[in-house]
């Protein structure tokens, strides 16, 4: 399966899960995460943004470029561009990379602190599809969260690096948004779903190496996942957020489950 095929394959199972989600009474799983994104909301989302304004202005107070002199300088010949055009773009340039930090923050919050959530929904729509039980053991359900934890922690940072790599790059060269966007789109979405498909690797005792393994040898399955996850938290209006809220998480935790299944049973033709 190229990546193509398993974006699709992703994406797809995504949908179908709304399948799973009603039929299955699994539909209570919708309700939890608003109490949880009001407080996310109102903690870093605002705050944040508040931010990227002073931080946006700041940038282009701290150029000085409409301290060059009309003549005599070597960048007079500029300074219509950099005070004009040029300094709107870096003002957008910051917007972005501190839309991109408040987004990954609270995705990252919502993935840890639901992570118990997230994981036992996995694991009952498992049980339905498939019928195999699994036995309930407190130590193991601590250690499951501690591993969580410590995988959207490990994701987290390593999307950080590369947003801030991709940050300092446009900066300097500002036409590179064009690219650095996009990318940092399907970054995004990677490590979305990477916190999504482990939750089933972890129920199969696959140990941290392994899953890494089987994830990055599908990144086209889990970068559709994420992307249904991105798209649904990306629905525009307060009525838009509550929606996205509640089908969001849920359906793209149980496309990757659907997603895992699936290639588990090919495996074993």
């Amino acid at each position: 399966m190229n990546f193509f095929q398993g974006f699709i394959k992703g994406f797809s199972n995504s949908f179908k899960s709304f399948d799973v989600l009603f039929n299955k009474g699994l539909w209570p799983f919708l309700l939890y995460p608003l109490a949880i994104w009001v407080l996310t909301w109102l903690l870093t989302l605002a705050g944040i943004t508040v931010l990227a304004d002073w931080f946006a202005n700041w940038t282009s107070q701290a150029l000085e470029f409409d301290k060059i002199p009309d003549s005599g300088h070597w960048l007079s010949f500029a300074k219509p561009f950099l005070t004009g055009y040029f300094s709107v773009f870096v003002f957008w340039v910051v917007k972005i990379l501190f839309w991109f930090i408040s987004g990954t923050f609270s995705k990252y919050i919502l993935l840890i602190v639901l992570s118990p959530l997230f994981a036992l929904l996995s694991e009952m729509a498992d049980e339905k599809l498939t019928g195999q039980k699994f036995p309930f053991s407190f130590p193991q359900l601590m250690k499951d969260i501690v591993r969580g934890t410590m995988i959207s922690l490990r994701n987290m940072m390593i999307e950080f690096g590369i947003i801030i790599g991709c940050f300092v790059v446009t900066l300097f060269f500002p036409p590179l948004v064009i690219v650095t966007t996009p990318f940092l789109l399907l970054v995004s979405w990677y490590f979305t779903g990477f916190s999504l498909m482990d939750y089933n690797t972890e129920r199969y005792r696959y140990n941290v190496r392994d899953s890494v393994r089987f994830i990055r040898a599908n990144k086209g399955l889990v970068i559709g996942i994420g992307c249904v996850y991105w798209l649904f938290m990306s629905i525009p209006t307060f009525a838009g957020d509550i929606i996205g809220l509640m089908f969001g998480p849920a359906i793209a935790s149980l496309g990757a489950t659907v997603s895992f299944l699936e290639m588990r049973n090919q495996s074993k033709l």
